[in-house]
Parts: structure tokens; C-alpha cells; sequence
């Protein structure tokens, strides 16, 4: 048992697979919850799982190493109040501040996360409690998963799980934030995602951009009107913005993506995502129509190309990259 350090132990499955995500700040692989807690103080982490209610106790004396010290365990109750984890801590006096979590949930279908981010502290304080889409990379600053992370969504495929680590920002600079995120075994639990979002910036340093977004940065600033976004090529919904978002343009706060293009334009959109599946390795698009937040349409010219990364095994390109060079404004 380790002794004088928070253990976050995910909750996100059936107990019989419950593991440890994080020792202080430091992230465990799904470590095993049977061998990092003793058999003996097993029942008192699903007593806080089952009640939602934190415990503070004196433990018995005996031989063992945690004999008379104090544990003190807390849940981390998730939206739909499900206990996504508990934090719990063996010791001596006081504990030392707990280990911020934030819980969430992910719906495969229609791409909505809900979370609340009051446990990761006042740094990423947010009225938000809802994104959508490509809404939900709103704070990242750098996340080398992201497209791994979002084809296994996509897919769900039952009793998954991922691990990994983002930059995002905060009011204090870039944070280092660990994620774990599950599905259910049976449908329709496998398109629900539960997770927990750890704060571990202490043991593990926010990376900076990559060498790839900082050129396209430089990019955009040379050429203000060229824009960057990832798109699935299942229903060409778009996935999030590489550059910032294109001004003006109708989307987030639930719309659906694919409503965006002109009636008009769909058609030769389809006809691209078709070349692309079938191994083209470029496409154009002129005069593409957007819809915008006001009702008109911005005429954007299409640079189409298969992005790597995905299912492991997968045949075809499941992402594309789109670059739009935006003219004039209908």
C-alpha cells in the first residue's frame, strides 16, 4: 500500500476491472486496483463508489503497514451522477491537497461531451458544461492522440478503453492533463464514454506546440485567409480546427456539419470524400459555399487530402485534412 500519497482509482467499469490511473501526480497505466490497494481497504473504496459520499476514519491496528493511520477517501461524481472515481489516501495528520479530476462523458453518436471542470481548480474555471464537436478542442493546446482517441469513438467497439495525455490551456499557462475514457460491453452502453480528465503537470511538463502547428501558424499569419480543418471521412463532419476556426462560418453549438456546405455544393463534396476512400491522394474543390451565423454564404476554395493515423488496420484514410482559402463573402 502506498502510503502518504493520493491514489485516483477510475471507477468507469465494473469493479472487477477498476484500476489506478494516478499516484499523486505521476500516471499509472491502468494499474491493477486488486494489487495497489489491500484486499482489506478494498470494501471501503466501493462503500464511497456505492454511497457518493466521501469517508474519513481512524484504521485498525494490526501488522500491517497501513495499521492505525487515517484514510480518507472521496468520490468523483461524474454527470448522470455516476461515481467515475475515487481519490483515496492512507497516512499520517492531514492529507496533502487532492489530486484535480474532472469527470466526463462522451456520446459516440452525436459527438456531445459533458463535463464538469470545478475539480481540476479555479485555473480552469469555465460556465461551460457542454461541447460539441470540434467544440471540445476548444482549450488544447497540443493532444498527439487526438485522432487514435477519436476514430476508437467512432468505432466503439465494446469494453474499450484509452489513455493519454493533452496540453491544455488554463488562466495559469499550458497544464498537462491525463485522460482515461471507457465504454460499456453491451449496446447502447458502448456509444456512452465515461472519463476522467487528472491534472498531473507536477510529474509530467505541458509540451509544446509541435514543429507542425507552429509552421502552420506562421502559415496562417502570412496567408490570413487559409484555414485548416480536420474532417471524418465516415460523414465529413468536421473533427476540430488546426488553425483557428474560419470567422463567420456556421458551426458548433450542436450544428451538424454537414448542413454547412450549400445544397448545391453537397453533391461534388461527396464525390471528393468517394476519391479520397478509394485512395486518391489529393482533391479540389472550387467555389464551395458556407453557410454563416447570419444567414449568407462565404466561397471558399477545397484542398483535400487523406490524413494517416486512425483504427489500426484500417484500409482506408478514416481522416482528411482541409484546407480552405476563403474569397469572397455572398
Amino acid at each position: 500500500m502506498i502510503i502518504g500519497r493520493w491514489l485516483l482509482i477510475e471507477t468507469l467499469g465494473r469493479a472487477d476491472t477498476w484500476s489506478v490511473l494516478a499516484v499523486g501526480t505521476q500516471p499509472r497505466a491502468w494499474k491493477s486496483f486488486p494489487r495497489a490497494v489491500p484486499g482489506r481497504l478494498q470494501p471501503l473504496v466501493a462503500e464511497v463508489h456505492a454511497s457518493k459520499a466521501a469517508l474519513d476514519q481512524t484504521l485498525p491496528l494490526s501488522r500491517l503497514g497501513w495499521s492505525g493511520r487515517r484514510l480518507h477517501a472521496v468520490p468523483v461524481v461524474g454527470p448522470g451522477e455516476n461515481v467515475h472515481a475515487v481519490k483515496l489516501w492512507v497516512g499520517d495528520g492531514d492529507p496533502p491537497p487532492e489530486v484535480g479530476v474532472a469527470p466526463f462523458v462522451s456520446d459516440a453518436k452525436t459527438r456531445r461531451i459533458e463535463s464538469n471542470t470545478d475539480g481540476l481548480g479555479p485555473d480552469f474555471e469555465t460556465p461551460r458544461t457542454h461541447w460539441a464537436g470540434a467544440e471540445s478542442f476548444e482549450m488544447v493546446e497540443r493532444f498527439d492522440g487526438a485522432l487514435d482517441l477519436m476514430a476508437l469513438i467512432a468505432h466503439s467497439q465494446p469494453g474499450t478503453r484509452w489513455l493519454g495525455t493533452a496540453t491544455v490551456r488554463s488562466t495559469r499557462g499550458p497544464r498537462s492533463l491525463l485522460m482515461g475514457t471507457r465504454n460499456g460491453d453491451h449496446v447502447p452502453d458502448r456509444q456512452r464514454w465515461l472519463g476522467v480528465a487528472v491534472d498531473v503537470t507536477e510529474s509530467v511538463p505541458p509540451q509544446r506546440k509541435s514543429f507542425e502547428a507552429t509552421t502552420l501558424d506562421l502559415l496562417h499569419g502570412t496567408q490570413p485567409n487559409l484555414y485548416l480543418a480536420i474532417v471524418d471521412t465516415t460523414q465529413v463532419r468536421l473533427i476540430r480546427w488546426v488553425t483557428e476556426p474560419l470567422p463567420e462560418v456556421r458551426w458548433g453549438c450542436g450544428t451538424d456539419e454537414r448542413t454547412v456546405p450549400h445544397p448545391a455544393d453537397r453533391t461534388r463534396i461527396m464525390a471528393a470524400r468517394k476519391a479520397i476512400l478509394a485512395g486518391a491522394p489529393h482533391e479540389s474543390l472550387t467555389g464551395v459555399r458556407l453557410a454563416t451565423e447570419h444567414g449568407g454564404w462565404i466561397i471558399s476554395d477545397l484542398e483535400i487530402s487523406p490524413l494517416p493515423g486512425g483504427t489500426l488496420g484500417s484500409t482506408a484514410p478514416e481522416f482528411a485534412l482541409v484546407q480552405l482559402n476563403v474569397g469572397d463573402r455572398d
